[in-house]
């Protein structure tokens, strides 16, 4: 049986606005010939081991994932456009941010101060995080302590825990937290916003070839120029979408490079990253 997942931004609060949507696709990819696309989510497989599973068939991933190592097994073929501060068409940022009684008022406040991020391979939690922190760097280092949290939400949940002082928070959970679950962000402010970076995609497997894929994003941009979905992608955050490659995320690189070029390595990086395996001069 085929296998579909949308793993990305899949808060308790909106599981069924993301089941209803998922149930619009699969119908549209039946219209447009697509005949196995499954009725129901995956949600128990790990995302990444989705990614090589010979029954992949549609999930979204991070972009910085497709730059450095799952390009070569997952083909981008759309990317939602968010109706969130922060997110310009299919571009999205992130925000750095402290609490609300943290004295510090910019970036360079933020020395000696302890990290939490989500993800080594999230471009909205760490890479671009570093782009951002790199020029201000002194021997490669910054911050006193980094901390691994899992998740956007998580990383929040340390800094109201004063477990962590900082984090990097992608605009699309921010506004999706601030639609749904206020509280999260409750004590908590913005210090600084990243440069815009192409969202996440939604990708299909590369044994499918372009006309498949083609398929796939025509059934997509059915559903959410539908006014009958209108309701669940408001839900989502999600006005449009936008046909994407793989070449597009490449642009996700530039943050890498801000960050070789300041030999800021103090962040860990993905396997397939140009920075995994550095480490700042002791």
């Amino acid at each position: 049986m085929a296998i579909a997942s949308l793993p990305w931004y899949d808060l308790p609060e909106i599981r069924d606005a993301t089941d209803q949507l998922w149930r619009a696709v699969s119908a549209a990819c039946r219209e447009v010939g697509i005949e196995f696309a499954p009725d129901n989510l995956e949600r128990e497989l790990d995302y990444r081991e989705q990614w090589g599973h010979p029954n992949l068939m549609f999930t979204q991933c991070c972009g910085y994932d497709v730059a450095v190592d799952a390009g070569r097994a997952l083909r981008a073929i759309a990317a939602p456009c968010f109706d969130f501060e922060g997110c310009t068409e299919h571009f999205h940022s992130s925000f750095i941010v402290v609490r609300e009684n943290d004295p510090a008022w910019g970036v360079a406040d933020l020395r000696g101060r302890r990290a939490a991020l989500n993800n080594v391979s999230s471009h909205s939690g760490a890479n671009a995080l570093r782009a951002v922190i790199a020029p201000f760097s002194r021997d490669g280092r910054f911050f006193s302590q980094v901390t691994l949290s899992g998740s956007h939400v998580a990383s929040l949940q340390l800094l109201h825990d004063n477990l962590v002082d900082v984090a990097c928070v992608d605009c699309v959970t921010w506004g999706l937290l601030l639609k749904h679950r206020p509280s999260a962000l409750q004590g908590v402010r913005k210090i600084a916003q990243t440069p815009l970076a192409p969202v996440p995609p939604y990708v299909t497997s590369m044994r499918y070839g372009k006309v498949f894929a083609r398929k796939l994003h025509s059934a997509l941009e059915s559903v959410m120029t539908d006014a009958k979905n209108r309701q669940t992608c408001e839900a989502m955050g999600i006005k449009a979408v936008a046909a994407v490659d793989n070449q597009l995320y490449d642009r996700i690189l530039a943050f890498e490079q801000v960050a070789m070029e300041h030999e800021y390595y103090e962040l860990p990086a993905p396997v397939g990253s140009r920075l995994s395996g550095r480490r700042p001069l002791a």
